[in-house]
């Protein structure tokens, strides 16, 4: 039921919603057509690709001198099953399944209790075209978010 008495959002935040909302289709959009129709396996995939990756891109190290080639294996993290679970809200059963299709594909490997991508992931064209969309549409989502007023 909807408060009578609560402030109505402005027409530009409306306007400031459905621009981010279009973003966020285009790159589902993307998603689906890389991935497959598939969205928890995707969302599984990504959370393992950005704990696997955060902290290698965040480095200050490898900021002041990138790796030619390939990020050093060693700069990988693994993720455990049940962190994906609790990170996605996915029940432990699914994201189990998920990972066992990944590791099958080749697009994640385990080590013990943890699972990371595998080295070279991002070289894959369908990867990489999957990245310039995702970086494109956030590109021009916010440059027209930040046309409209706050």
């Amino acid at each position: 039921m909807t408060d009578p008495d609560a402030e109505l959002p402005s027409w530009d935040f409306r306007r400031r919603t459905i621009t981010a909302s279009e973003a966020l289709l285009r790159i589902l959009n993307k998603a689906v057509s890389t991935y497959g129709s598939d969205l928890d396996i995707f969302v599984v995939f990504l959370t393992v690709t950005c704990a696997s990756t955060s902290s290698a891109v965040r480095n200050a190290e490898l900021a002041a001198e990138p790796p030619a080639g390939h990020v050093p294996v060693g700069y990988y993290r693994g993720i455990s099953r049940r962190a994906i679970a609790a990170s996605t809200g996915l029940p432990r059963e699914t994201v189990r399944r998920k990972i066992a299709a990944l590791i099958e594909r080749g697009d994640v490997v385990e080590h013990g209790a943890y699972v990371r991508i595998r080295q070279g992931l991002l070289e894959q064209e369908h990867h990489l075209g999957f990245a310039r969309t995702m970086i494109h549409e956030f590109v021009r989502g916010a440059a027209e978010l930040s046309r409209i007023p706050q």
